[in-house]
Protein backbone atom coordinates (compact mmCIF):
# COMPACT_ATOMS: atom_id res chain seq x y z
CA UNK A 1 0.00 0.00 0.00
CA UNK A 2 1.09 3.46 -1.66
CA UNK A 3 1.39 6.30 1.38
CA UNK A 4 -1.35 8.22 -0.45
CA UNK A 5 -3.62 4.45 -0.74
CA UNK A 6 -2.99 4.77 3.39
CA UNK A 7 -4.16 8.68 3.67
CA UNK A 8 -7.36 7.65 2.55
CA UNK A 9 -7.59 4.62 4.38
CA UNK A 10 -6.41 6.80 7.53
CA UNK A 11 -8.81 9.98 6.99
CA UNK A 12 -11.72 7.42 6.64
CA UNK A 13 -11.17 5.29 9.22
CA UNK A 14 -10.65 8.50 11.44
CA UNK A 15 -13.67 9.49 10.73
CA UNK A 16 -15.97 6.37 10.77
CA UNK A 17 -14.67 5.14 14.04
CA UNK A 18 -16.56 7.12 15.86
CA UNK A 19 -20.08 6.74 13.84
CA UNK A 20 -22.51 4.29 14.01
CA UNK A 21 -21.79 2.96 10.16
CA UNK A 22 -19.07 0.50 11.18
CA UNK A 23 -15.71 1.18 9.65
CA UNK A 24 -14.43 -1.95 9.30
CA UNK A 25 -17.11 -2.76 6.69
CA UNK A 26 -16.78 0.78 4.97
CA UNK A 27 -12.87 0.34 4.63
CA UNK A 28 -13.12 -3.12 3.23
CA UNK A 29 -15.53 -1.78 0.54
CA UNK A 30 -13.70 1.00 0.06
CA UNK A 31 -10.02 -1.07 -0.02
CA UNK A 32 -11.75 -4.04 -2.26
CA UNK A 33 -13.50 -2.10 -4.63
CA UNK A 34 -11.26 1.43 -5.24
CA UNK A 35 -7.60 0.94 -3.82
CA UNK A 36 -7.53 -2.40 -5.41
CA UNK A 37 -6.69 -4.51 -2.02
CA UNK A 38 -7.13 -8.33 -1.93
CA UNK A 39 -10.26 -8.91 0.25
CA UNK A 40 -7.72 -10.98 2.97
CA UNK A 41 -5.48 -7.40 2.81
CA UNK A 42 -8.33 -5.43 3.34
CA UNK A 43 -9.91 -7.57 5.89
CA UNK A 44 -6.57 -7.31 7.77
CA UNK A 45 -5.90 -3.56 7.31
CA UNK A 46 -8.91 -2.27 8.92
CA UNK A 47 -7.75 -4.48 12.15
CA UNK A 48 -4.59 -2.85 12.38
CA UNK A 49 -5.95 0.55 11.76
CA UNK A 50 -7.99 0.28 15.30
CA UNK A 51 -4.81 0.82 16.61
CA UNK A 52 -4.76 4.66 15.48
CA UNK A 53 -8.13 5.21 16.88
CA UNK A 54 -7.57 3.04 19.60
CA UNK A 55 -4.88 5.24 20.66
CA UNK A 56 -6.94 8.58 19.67
CA UNK A 57 -9.66 6.79 22.35
CA UNK A 58 -7.04 6.90 25.00
CA UNK A 59 -5.64 10.33 24.70
CA UNK A 60 -9.29 11.27 24.28
CA UNK A 61 -10.45 9.13 27.55
CA UNK A 62 -7.16 9.70 29.35
CA UNK A 63 -8.45 11.22 32.89
CA UNK A 64 -11.24 8.32 33.30
CA UNK A 65 -8.69 5.78 32.13
CA UNK A 66 -6.52 6.40 34.81
CA UNK A 67 -8.92 6.34 37.29
CA UNK A 68 -10.30 3.09 35.97
CA UNK A 69 -6.62 1.63 36.50
CA UNK A 70 -6.28 3.06 39.85
CA UNK A 71 -9.58 2.05 40.81
CA UNK A 72 -9.98 5.38 43.04
CA UNK A 73 -13.95 4.36 43.79
CA UNK A 74 -16.29 1.76 43.42
CA UNK A 75 -17.78 2.75 40.05
CA UNK A 76 -13.99 2.65 38.63
CA UNK A 77 -13.65 -0.95 40.30
CA UNK A 78 -17.02 -2.08 38.30
CA UNK A 79 -16.21 -0.14 35.01
CA UNK A 80 -12.73 -2.10 35.24
CA UNK A 81 -14.14 -5.60 36.00
CA UNK A 82 -16.57 -5.16 33.51
CA UNK A 83 -13.88 -3.73 30.56
CA UNK A 84 -11.82 -6.51 31.42
CA UNK A 85 -14.62 -9.53 31.16
CA UNK A 86 -15.95 -7.93 28.17
CA UNK A 87 -12.95 -7.83 26.62
CA UNK A 88 -12.17 -11.06 27.02
CA UNK A 89 -15.72 -12.60 26.20
CA UNK A 90 -15.00 -10.13 22.81
CA UNK A 91 -12.04 -12.18 22.03
CA UNK A 92 -13.55 -15.79 22.68
CA UNK A 93 -16.35 -14.39 20.21
CA UNK A 94 -14.81 -12.96 17.54
CA UNK A 95 -11.51 -14.33 16.96
CA UNK A 96 -13.24 -17.91 15.21
CA UNK A 97 -15.59 -15.19 13.67
CA UNK A 98 -12.83 -12.89 12.06
CA UNK A 99 -11.15 -16.59 11.63
CA UNK A 100 -13.90 -17.65 9.30
CA UNK A 101 -14.52 -14.40 7.80
CA UNK A 102 -10.88 -14.50 6.85
CA UNK A 103 -11.27 -17.99 4.99
CA UNK A 104 -14.16 -16.41 3.03
CA UNK A 105 -12.12 -13.42 2.23
CA UNK A 106 -10.49 -15.07 -0.64
CA UNK A 107 -13.81 -14.76 -2.48
CA UNK A 108 -14.03 -11.15 -2.81
CA UNK A 109 -18.06 -11.74 -3.99
CA UNK A 110 -19.03 -13.47 -0.40
CA UNK A 111 -16.78 -11.05 1.22
CA UNK A 112 -18.72 -8.01 -0.01
CA UNK A 113 -22.04 -9.73 0.37
CA UNK A 114 -21.45 -10.27 3.84
CA UNK A 115 -20.23 -6.58 4.15
CA UNK A 116 -23.76 -5.86 2.47
CA UNK A 117 -25.96 -7.80 4.31
CA UNK A 118 -24.09 -6.71 8.09
CA UNK A 119 -24.62 -2.86 6.79
CA UNK A 120 -28.10 -3.27 6.34
CA UNK A 121 -28.02 -5.44 9.73
CA UNK A 122 -26.99 -2.30 10.94
CA UNK A 123 -29.22 -0.10 9.28
CA UNK A 124 -32.39 -1.59 10.80
CA UNK A 125 -30.88 -2.04 14.29
CA UNK A 126 -29.97 1.71 14.61
CA UNK A 127 -33.59 2.39 12.98
CA UNK A 128 -35.32 0.28 15.64
CA UNK A 129 -33.36 2.14 18.58
CA UNK A 130 -35.00 5.22 17.47
CA UNK A 131 -38.07 5.77 20.41
CA UNK A 132 -36.44 3.27 23.33
CA UNK A 133 -37.68 4.17 26.43
CA UNK A 134 -36.57 1.96 28.92
CA UNK A 135 -36.24 2.97 32.64
CA UNK A 136 -32.98 4.41 33.41
CA UNK A 137 -30.25 2.75 35.53
CA UNK A 138 -26.68 3.29 37.05
CA UNK A 139 -23.78 -0.05 37.35
CA UNK A 140 -22.66 -2.57 35.07
CA UNK A 141 -22.95 -6.30 36.65
CA UNK A 142 -21.27 -9.43 35.23
CA UNK A 143 -24.03 -10.32 32.91
CA UNK A 144 -23.52 -6.93 30.93
CA UNK A 145 -19.65 -7.79 30.93
CA UNK A 146 -20.83 -11.12 29.27
CA UNK A 147 -23.62 -9.86 27.10
CA UNK A 148 -21.95 -6.76 25.76
CA UNK A 149 -18.35 -8.65 25.11
CA UNK A 150 -20.47 -11.65 23.13
CA UNK A 151 -22.38 -8.06 20.99
CA UNK A 152 -19.21 -6.54 20.28
CA UNK A 153 -17.34 -10.22 19.27
CA UNK A 154 -19.86 -10.03 16.72
CA UNK A 155 -18.53 -6.50 15.25
CA UNK A 156 -15.63 -8.94 13.60
CA UNK A 157 -18.33 -9.13 10.97
CA UNK A 158 -17.22 -6.29 8.24
CA UNK A 159 -20.09 -3.77 8.48
CA UNK A 160 -21.76 -4.73 11.67
CA UNK A 161 -21.10 -1.49 13.25
CA UNK A 162 -19.75 -1.99 17.09
CA UNK A 163 -20.40 0.97 18.12
CA UNK A 164 -23.85 0.67 17.11
CA UNK A 165 -24.49 -2.89 18.42
CA UNK A 166 -23.20 -2.24 21.75
CA UNK A 167 -25.02 1.35 22.14
CA UNK A 168 -28.17 0.04 21.22
CA UNK A 169 -28.19 -2.51 23.97
CA UNK A 170 -26.51 -0.33 26.48
CA UNK A 171 -29.74 1.96 25.53
CA UNK A 172 -32.44 -0.89 25.56
CA UNK A 173 -30.74 -1.97 29.26
CA UNK A 174 -31.65 1.91 30.52
CA UNK A 175 -28.48 3.46 30.27
CA UNK A 176 -29.33 6.79 29.06
CA UNK A 177 -27.74 7.96 25.64
CA UNK A 178 -24.52 10.05 26.55
CA UNK A 179 -23.74 7.24 29.07
CA UNK A 180 -23.76 4.40 26.30
CA UNK A 181 -21.89 6.37 24.23
CA UNK A 182 -19.22 6.40 27.20
CA UNK A 183 -19.35 3.27 28.40
CA UNK A 184 -19.21 1.62 24.28
CA UNK A 185 -15.74 3.82 23.43
CA UNK A 186 -14.00 2.79 26.54
CA UNK A 187 -14.82 -0.86 25.35
CA UNK A 188 -13.37 0.08 22.05
CA UNK A 189 -9.82 0.87 23.60
CA UNK A 190 -8.99 -2.56 24.92
CA UNK A 191 -10.38 -4.18 21.95
CA UNK A 192 -8.48 -2.47 19.63
CA UNK A 193 -5.06 -3.38 20.84
CA UNK A 194 -6.22 -6.83 21.37
CA UNK A 195 -7.13 -7.47 18.47
CA UNK A 196 -4.58 -6.16 16.70
CA UNK A 197 -2.18 -8.14 18.67
CA UNK A 198 -3.98 -11.32 18.40
CA UNK A 199 -3.75 -10.99 14.00
CA UNK A 200 -0.03 -10.36 14.23
CA UNK A 201 0.32 -13.44 16.41
CA UNK A 202 -1.86 -15.74 14.42
CA UNK A 203 -0.69 -14.10 10.92
CA UNK A 204 3.04 -12.50 11.68
CA UNK A 205 3.60 -9.32 12.14
CA UNK A 206 2.81 -6.76 8.55
CA UNK A 207 5.05 -5.32 6.84
CA UNK A 208 6.07 -2.02 8.31
CA UNK A 209 6.10 0.64 5.17
CA UNK A 210 5.05 3.94 4.33
CA UNK A 211 1.35 3.43 3.86
CA UNK A 212 0.94 1.52 6.51
CA UNK A 213 2.42 4.23 8.87
CA UNK A 214 1.06 7.40 7.13
CA UNK A 215 -2.58 4.84 7.52
CA UNK A 216 -1.80 4.46 11.01
CA UNK A 217 -0.59 7.99 11.82
CA UNK A 218 -3.85 9.97 9.88
CA UNK A 219 -6.46 7.56 11.61
CA UNK A 220 -4.80 8.67 15.00
CA UNK A 221 -4.66 12.70 14.26
CA UNK A 222 -8.10 12.26 12.25
CA UNK A 223 -9.61 10.53 15.31
CA UNK A 224 -8.92 12.72 17.94
CA UNK A 225 -9.41 15.70 16.15
CA UNK A 226 -13.10 14.79 15.19
CA UNK A 227 -13.91 12.98 18.33
CA UNK A 228 -15.77 14.88 20.49
CA UNK A 229 -17.57 16.28 17.11
CA UNK A 230 -18.19 13.03 16.01
CA UNK A 231 -20.01 11.51 18.82
CA UNK A 232 -21.83 15.08 19.18
CA UNK A 233 -23.13 14.07 15.58
CA UNK A 234 -23.58 10.66 16.19
CA UNK A 235 -26.58 11.19 18.60
CA UNK A 236 -28.60 13.38 16.68
CA UNK A 237 -28.05 11.88 12.82
CA UNK A 238 -30.06 9.27 11.30
CA UNK A 239 -26.72 6.93 10.08
CA UNK A 240 -29.11 4.08 9.27
CA UNK A 241 -29.63 5.93 6.39
CA UNK A 242 -26.36 5.73 5.20
CA UNK A 243 -25.64 2.13 6.41
CA UNK A 244 -29.10 0.90 4.87
CA UNK A 245 -27.96 2.50 1.26
CA UNK A 246 -24.32 1.58 1.48
CA UNK A 247 -25.77 -2.07 2.22
CA UNK A 248 -28.14 -1.86 -0.70
CA UNK A 249 -25.89 -0.32 -3.26
CA UNK A 250 -22.85 -3.41 -2.07
CA UNK A 251 -25.71 -5.69 -2.81
CA UNK A 252 -26.70 -4.44 -6.06
CA UNK A 253 -23.04 -4.45 -7.16
CA UNK A 254 -22.77 -7.79 -7.03
CA UNK A 255 -25.84 -8.79 -8.65
CA UNK A 256 -23.99 -9.10 -11.91
CA UNK A 257 -21.74 -11.27 -10.63
CA UNK A 258 -24.22 -14.05 -9.77
CA UNK A 259 -26.15 -14.06 -13.42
Amino acid sequence: MDPIKGLVMGLLQGVLEWLPVSSQGNLVLLAIAFLGLEPGDALSLSVYLHIGTGLAALVYFREEIVGILMRRTEEDRALLRFLVLATIITGVVGFPLFTFIGLASFYGEALLGLTGVALLATGLMQKGREGLDAEPRQGLTTIDGLTMGALQGLSAIPGLSRSGVTTTALLVKGFPGKEAFRISFLMSIPTSFAAAAGLALTEGIPPIDAGLLTALATSFITALLSIDLLIKLARRTEFWKICISLGLITLIALLPSLV
